[in-house]
């Protein structure tokens, strides 16, 4: 009976990370895919102006990143731990 709760809950964690590690990459995919054009240069010369532009990942893509890796890590603890059962 232990075994068989045993196997079920760790189904479930494997389900979870399974679904986090695909929400992670949607979460990439759909941040990279809104983010507006990267423009270079100057349309026009801007003396007092002291902003850059430096383009980088956004939040979506950092916590769609976050949110992947964590989701493979449960992955590959579940596997882990399905390949060390022993037959009965």
């Amino acid at each position: 009976m232990g075994e068989t709760l045993n196997w079920i809950r760790t189904h479930r964690v494997f389900t979870g990370g399974l679904g986090a590690a695909v929400v992670g990459l949607a979460m990439i995919i759909t941040a990279a895919m809104t983010r507006p054009p990267l423009e270079f240069g100057w349309f026009a010369y801007a003396p007092l102006s002291n902003s850059v532009l430096l383009p980088g990942p956004t939040a979506g893509e950092i916590f769609g990143l976050g949110l992947a890796a964590l989701g493979l890590i449960i992955i590959a603890w579940a596997l882990g731990y399905f390949r060390g059962w022993r037959a009965p």
